[in-house]
């Protein structure tokens, strides 16, 4: 079901607006670029809106699901977090995950970042999520969200101590925040570098619990657990255990008021369950441990290797254990950890590009299903597993992913000819997609592993396609195809040991221009066989600290085939080459005003048409190929751009931005290159996870008026007028 046109999860809701309005002034005087894109959920001018559908490109997974519960009482009641893509609920009806945070706005996307989620086992209704994606982020926003409609609406809680849900070793550890089971009031809240807070209000306020230490600085409390057993409905209980990376776990047995370690713990603890009778189960760097009758007894499956994550226990039998190593061994015992069983798998794939080989590639957490303690759940970093009979004698594992899109994107691109999108993403390499509503049947690989950072077309033949980055080892770092991103072929040299950046293809011939990050141009006439750098061109127009760069600086015309455009943000000159990238000169000037993540794009089917999107200080437009640049008026800001297919019975393209034009804030189309323009976008589907450097538009060239979004943890984006069908128009 396609998003905007069915269940619309994720409303915002301000929970303290006096608070609220606080926070946001506090944002708003950091002078961040990014907080001058927030996007409102009331539009603020006049400009016209069109309804538009919005739904994810369908990939399916992709990205580190580093958490999973389940509501003891409510059958088919799961949660979802994701490293930088949110938190998701299970539709069981549909056997899809609903994402539940595409409402944030911009000034919002470190809250993608999942910290910890912790259901109410007292009232189904409730859900919390720990967001917050990195320790760094621009002074955050960090917090804990909360529901009271499963994810429908969110309120924030105003604790704003710092979180970082993307921190991988921190991906092995356990759920920080978690509900009293007896007392729905009461919540803990397990910090990385502030300590242990308690809210006896069910979140309206927090207090730091100054009786457990902090722990190792960075990690901090990776878990806290309550034995339900030590309470009464309505009332709190008073066994709280929390573990302490570096000093090993604390118990408190008067509801949290005091804490004293427990000798012989494990010192690194990452998870843990409590079984039924209260027995302690935890997972630690070395292995598996349990606390039952007041003592710590090592459990440890025999032969194993370490560093144990995942774990959970059978809720009717406290003796059936369940736990995970990273791709080396998967247990169950049914005798509380005195003997274990190793799993005879079979793993199946739901997605054709995903090869089963993956299975249980850095497990996270799991659960036994409580409405069905035979179902089994574990997470890892490319989705969702589940089998249906933990007991069989060989257990069939099946990824569900059908709603989760958690790739990272770093550039799409929508060729006249051939597949409408073609994508260079993270981790996966990247993608062509014949069809949006189903996942491709593989990845466009030339490496076995690595990061795609750009992706590019000939105009004249969009079967060639070539696409950079980085390979992860010592592979090459490119390579093109003559089947429409098909197939791939490696290139056999690599131009620069820094790698990564945008890449270029001529409008009219196999010639690539190369922008690896931190250096110059580099052209290449033999298909990578060897390459040349450019003699006149800047140095860094890519930043060259890491491949997350916004940045896209380089673009070839689209219809002059020795024409390549450069701008450099670090000088403010817009370069040109006219010899197919052979040498650049400054033929003008944007000042960029500190913005580093500009676009420069040739329209199609116009001869020296080139624009760039600059920010804060809005879109520019030359139509003599960069030797003169107006400001497109009525844009505030531009954030980023792209053009489409034109409208039926017209030969100028389309233009999409994401940015602001008459101090309303959000996804534009223009019909008449930039005359006019008309909000395409809702407050439910910002498409703002951007916050890590990923990020990037592209109209599609074939359908008029569809556009795509990619982002930093929530897959690609597509949006079309909801009032008609579109129909394919080729240029």
């Amino acid at each position: 079901m396609a998003r905007g046109a069915g269940e619309r999860a994720g409303r915002y809701v301000p929970l303290a607006k006096s608070a609220w309005t606080a926070w946001f002034i506090h944002r708003a005087c950091l002078g961040t670029l990014l907080a001058a894109l927030s996007f409102a959920a009331g539009h603020a001018g006049v400009v016209k809106s069109e309804p538009y559908i919005w739904t994810n490109v369908k990939w399916g997974g992709g990205g580190y699901v580093t958490g999973i519960v389940a509501h003891p009482s409510a059958p088919n009641l799961l949660y979802i977090r994701t490293d930088v893509g949110g938190c998701y609920r299970w539709d069981a009806a549909n056997q899809r995950w609903i994402p539940l945070l595409d409402w944030l706005p911009l000034s919002h996307e470190n809250l993608f970042g999942g910290e910890s989620i912790a259901i109410d086992p007292s009232n189904p209704n409730n859900v919390y999520f720990a967001a917050g994606m990195f320790s760094w982020w621009r002074g955050g926003p960090w917090d804990v969200l909360k529901s009271t409609d499963q994810g429908k609406t969110w309120e924030r809680t105003n604790l704003n101590v710092v979180m970082n849900g993307n921190d991988f070793p921190g991906a092995l550890n356990g759920e920080r925040l978690i509900v009293d089971p007896n007392d729905g009031n009461v919540l803990y809240f397990g910090s990385r570098n502030d300590g242990l807070w308690k809210s006896t209000n069910a979140a309206a306020s927090w207090q730091r619990v100054e009786s457990l230490p902090k722990g190792t600085a960075g990690v901090g409390i990776t878990f806290v657990a309550i034995d339900r057993t030590t309470g009464r409905a309505g009332s709190p209980s008073s066994t709280i255990y929390a573990a302490v990376r570096g000093h090993g776990v604390y118990r408190s047995a008067d509801a949290g008021l005091s804490w004293a370690v427990m000798a012989g713990s494990p010192v690194d603890p990452h998870r843990e369950a409590i079984a039924s009778d209260g027995t302690l189960y935890v997972t630690h760097d070395d292995g598996v441990a349990k606390f039952s009758g007041g003592a710590w007894t090592n459990i440890s499956p025999p032969q194993h290797r370490r560093n144990f994550s995942a774990i959970s226990v059978d809720p009717t039998d406290p003796n059936v254990v369940v736990t995970m190593e990273n791709r080396y061994g998967w247990y169950r015992s049914t005798n509380g950890g005195a003997s274990w069983t190793f799993w005879n798998v079979s793993a199946t794939s739901s997605v054709p590009w995903l090869p089963n080989s993956e299975f249980a590639d850095g497990p996270s957490a799991m659960v036994i299903d409580p409405a069905d303690p035979k179902r089994v759940w574990f997470t890892d970093t490319g989705g969702v597993w589940r089998t249906d009979d933990i007991t069989a004698k060989r257990q069939i594992w099946q990824s569900y992913v059908d709603g989760l899109e958690e790739m990272v994107v770093f550039d799409v691109k929508s060729p006249p000819r051939g597949a409408p999108l073609l994508s260079a993403v993270a981790d996966h390499i990247g993608f062509r997609n014949a069809s949006l509503t189903t996942p491709p049947p593989n990845e466009m690989r030339y490496t076995p592993f690595g990061n795609s950072t750009g992706i590019d077309f000939e105009e004249a033949d969009p079967n060639f396609v070539v696409r950079v980055g980085h390979p992860g080892d010592t592979s090459p770092a490119g390579g093109y195809s003559i089947d429409n991103a098909q197939t791939f072929t490696a290139f056999s040299s690599n131009p620069d040991r820094n790698l990564d950046g945008r890449v270029a293809v001529s409008a009219t011939s196999r010639r690539i221009v190369w922008l690896p990050k931190g250096s110059i141009p580099y052209y290449s006439t033999d298909l990578g066989a060897s390459w040349t750098q450019s003699i006149g061109a800047p140095s860094g127009a890519v930043e060259g600290a890491d491949y997350w760069s916004k940045n896209k600086p380089l673009a070839a015309d689209r219809i002059d085939g020795s024409k390549f455009y450069l701008y450099d943000y670090n000088s403010g000159h817009f370069y040109r080459s006219i010899d197919g990238g052979a040498t650049f000169e400054s033929i003008s000037t944007i000042p960029s005003l500190g913005w580093r993540q500009q676009v420069v794009e040739a329209a199609p089917g116009m001869n020296g048409e080139v624009w760039m999107s600059n920010g804060a200080s809005g879109l520019y437009r030359s139509s003599n190929a960069g030797e003169t640049f107006a400001k497109v008026a009525n844009v505030d800001t531009a954030f980023m751009f792209s053009f489409g297919a034109p409208p039926t019975g017209s030969k100028v393209p389309t233009v999409f931005l994401y940015g602001t034009v008459e101090n309303t804030k959000g996804i534009f189309r223009s019909d008449d290159m930039g005359t006019s323009w008309i909000l395409i976008n809702d407050a439910q589907h910002q498409m703002s996870d951007l916050v890590n450097g990923a990020g990037a538009m592209a109209g599609d060239r074939q359908v008029w008026g569809r556009v795509y979004i990619g982002t930093d943890g929530r897959g690609v984006f597509y949006g079309v007028p909801s009032d008609a069908v579109p129909s394919p128009r080729t240029q």
